[in-house]
């Protein structure tokens, strides 16, 4: 499997970096109030290890939402939260009278819409430093367990560009994951990318 150089995994940060501070502001103008996501610290694992490489056991059942976006290089871009983590997010959104049975009716299409917020934003960070387009599709939400990811191959023709946040607001601080799935030409494609975007800067 390919690797990223530290000159390729810092110029990731930076570029989805850019797009999570997009994020940050818009989620902010959804909740009224201050939005803080953290610098990503960017990784590269395999798919048919990824339950046991990444997700620990606070990750026992999940709350994602996945957009497939294509463009120079295709991804299946995937928010990912603990299911707690991610009613604690949901109830940031919505009339805090709720109750938390009320809350969890609006889960799945409040996460879609956080997902899609996200997601756009690190995606349209990339294209915009690249001078290219993605095109996504509708961001679809997902319960499940780390044991049974449906959505990853579990095979050695996909990686996953992991990026790990922290969401914070209103005190309160929420772990998570950023993963794209790509085949192992997409990520040579998207390293192609990063290369040229070094060169650019004078560091390459």
């Amino acid at each position: 499997m390919a690797e990223l150089s530290d000159l390729q995994r810092d110029a990731l940060g930076e570029l989805f970096n850019l797009g999570v501070g997009r994020a940050a502001r818009s989620l902010s103008q959804i909740v009224r109030d201050e939005v803080h996501l953290s610098a990503p610290l960017v990784s590269l694992v395999r798919s048919s290890t990824i339950a046991t490489d990444l997700l620990g056991s606070e990750f026992k059942e999940l709350s994602m939402v996945s957009i497939r976006f294509s463009g120079p290089f295709d991804a299946q871009a995937i928010l990912l939260f603990p299911e707690r983590n991610a009613l604690a997010i949901v109830s940031h959104m919505l009339d805090p009278d709720l109750l938390p049975e009320e809350v969890s009716e609006f889960e799945q299409e409040a996460m879609c819409e956080i997902g899609n917020i996200i997601l756009n934003a690190c995606i349209s960070a990339l294209a915009d430093e690249f001078g290219v387009e993605f095109h996504g599709d509708l961001p679809m939400h997902h319960f499940n367990t780390p044991g049974a990811l449906p959505l990853f191959d579990q095979d050695d023709d996909q990686v996953i560009l992991v990026l790990q946040i922290h969401l914070a607001i209103r005190q309160e601080r929420i772990k998570g994951h950023l993963l794209f799935l790509l085949s192992v030409s997409s990520l040579n494609a998207l390293l192609t990318y990063v290369d040229g975007y070094l060169s650019r800067l004078g560091m390459q």
